[in-house]
């Protein structure tokens, strides 16, 4: 565990480059159950416990980048494609006995619960980049599902090995809500995390699609902005569906898929409503909002007027 700050940003780097990375512990049950299957694992099977987890989901994508040939001349940028080519068993064999975040944390329930929360908002995120590229006809969505599940895997991986150092950036935007995220990484750790995060996966040799995907600085382009949006959505929606930010988040997303901002709300709440039925991935009972009925459009509020009047 990481008790005080390190060096610089290097030095967090090479700390995480040697270090054994943990799954959620529903993860690992996953893993021995698929084991346990024999010929029941499926590419599609191990891909879906991914999904759920984005530290499992980037060691799939390591796994590969560790044992690039000089022969394959193109990137595999998404987990499934990556256990296509490594093959089921390889995967479960690798990781069917690995650490858990539980165990890592065992004594830091704050942190646990945290980075629980911050695994379940990446799956969320993930499943509405996923639906929203799909409205875009993107060339690709399960690059911009995988950038979204892995967005903030520098905040999980801080949470998990410096548990106390997280949670003292969680005390300082506790107590001062206008405290913008940056500001109290960079006081407590010395750097935004998104620093970490960019660095991490030059460091690891990720497809450089998926650096790009993630890095607002290349806000100009709609797969960026699809994942960015996706990303702040699933924040938002975890403080509750009053938050102030929600509406400029359908509208953003109403942009990216050229729908109306009611059809955009209910594909949205489609993906919402998939993210909560997996909350046993990272919670003892059910902890996310459940959506909020549905706004009147035009034609509902025509409809009910005409009941009003005729009504006896």
């Amino acid at each position: 565990m990481i008790e005080q700050p390190l060096a610089n940003l290097d030095a967090w780097v090479r700390y995480f480059e040697t270090s054994t990375l943990p799954v959620l512990q529903k993860t690992h049950d996953s893993l021995i159950a698929l084991q346990a299957s024999g010929e029941g694992a499926t590419v599609q099977s191990l891909a879906a416990v991914a999904k759920h987890d984005a530290l499992f989901a980037l060691q799939i994508l390591r796994f590969l980048q560790r044992r690039r040939s000089s022969h394959q001349l193109t990137d595999v940028t998404t987990v499934e494609r990556v256990i296509l080519m490594v093959g089921v068993d390889t995967l479960l064999a690798e990781y069917g006995q690995i650490v858990t975040v539980e165990s890592l944390l065992a004594g830091h329930q704050p942190a646990l619960d945290a980075v629980r929360r911050v695994m379940q908002r990446a799956h969320h995120a993930a499943l509405c980049a996923d639906k929203w590229a799909a409205y875009r006809h993107d060339i690709d969505n399960a690059e911009v599902m995988t950038a979204a599940l892995l967005r903030d895997i520098a905040e999980i991986l801080v949470g998990c090995f410096a548990p106390r150092l997280y949670q003292r950036i969680r005390a300082m935007q506790h107590a001062d809500k206008r405290l913008r995220s940056p500001v109290a990484q960079k006081v407590v750790l010395g750097f935004p995390l998104i620093d970490l995060q960019l660095a991490l996966i030059e460091q690891w040799r990720l497809p450089p699609i998926l650096k790009m995907l993630m890095d607002e600085g290349h806000s100009e382009h709609p797969r960026v902005r699809t994942v960015a949006t996706a990303v702040a959505f699933a924040r938002h929606v975890a403080n509750g569906w009053d938050d102030a930010a929600l509406p400029d988040d359908f509208k953003e997303a109403a942009e990216l898929t050229g729908l109306s901002e009611n059809e955009t709300r209910k594909v949205t709440l489609q993906a919402t409503e998939r993210a909560a039925e997996s909350w046993p991935w990272y919670a003892a009972e059910p902890n996310m909002p459940p959506p909020p009925p549905e706004p009147l459009t035009a034609e509902d509020a025509t409809e009910d007027s005409g009941n009003a009047s005729s009504a006896p």
